[in-house]
């Protein structure tokens, strides 16, 4: 599986999982040949975006990032979200025996990964950061990976789509209570002194 192929998840996902499952990749794999790229989409917009574009709020004044700022902040982001999908495949491997399905940890990992496509894809946007437009594109793409999600689970896991709805459900509620420890650690972070710089400009 390619980076290439990842976007056949945009049009047609339904034959690609079928593809991601027969291919059935290993951990490493996946990491190397497809999230280590797209989990640094995001990241890497963010930073031209926060130091050279910057943005506002209506029509107040522009704010930017100092670079060294907004470059520490785009590497924790990095591997916060490398480190996020291996914790979710772990809670998908542990809840998966509750559904019916026993699956390796690496079909764990590909359902996480590919099922972020959307999301490492819409995270470009953020190179030019307008609130309102990301914001938007946001909630479409989320929309899509829920999507991606529901149709994934009982492909990947062996399930029937009965089952794999409920699971697909069970893992939301996860990936909602990792968002909120990711928002709980940048809490953590903001108050530690590492606060963000922002420049005169």
């Amino acid at each position: 599986m390619s980076i290439k192929n990842t976007f056949g998840l945009l049009y047609n996902p339904e034959a690609q999982w079928q593809k991601i499952s027969d291919k059935n990749q290993s951990i490493a794999k996946t990491y190397f040949s497809f999230l280590i790229f797209m989990a640094a989409i995001p990241p890497s917009a963010a930073f031209v975006g926060s130091t050279y574009v910057g943005w506002s709020i209506g029509f107040g004044e522009v704010s930017r990032l100092t670079t060294d700022s907004a470059m520490m902040l785009s590497i924790a982001a990095y591997f916060a979200i490398l480190v996020a999908i291996f914790v979710l495949s772990l809670f998908i491997q542990w809840m998966a025996k509750t559904y019916g399905a026993d699956p390796s940890l690496k079909r764990c990992v590909n359902l996480a990964a590919y099922t972020c496509t959307p999301l490492f894809l819409v995270g470009i946007f953020g190179a030019y950061p307008i609130l309102w437009l990301d914001m938007l594109l946001s909630l479409v793409a989320i929309a899509w990976a829920v999507y991606l999600l529901y149709l994934g689970v009982p492909i990947l896991m062996g399930i029937e789509k009965e089952r794999g709805f409920l699971f697909a459900s069970s893992i939301l509620t996860v990936c909602m209570v990792i968002l909120v420890g990711m928002l709980a650690v940048t809490v953590v972070f903001w108050g530690s002194g590492l606060t963000p710089v922002f420049t005169g400009a």
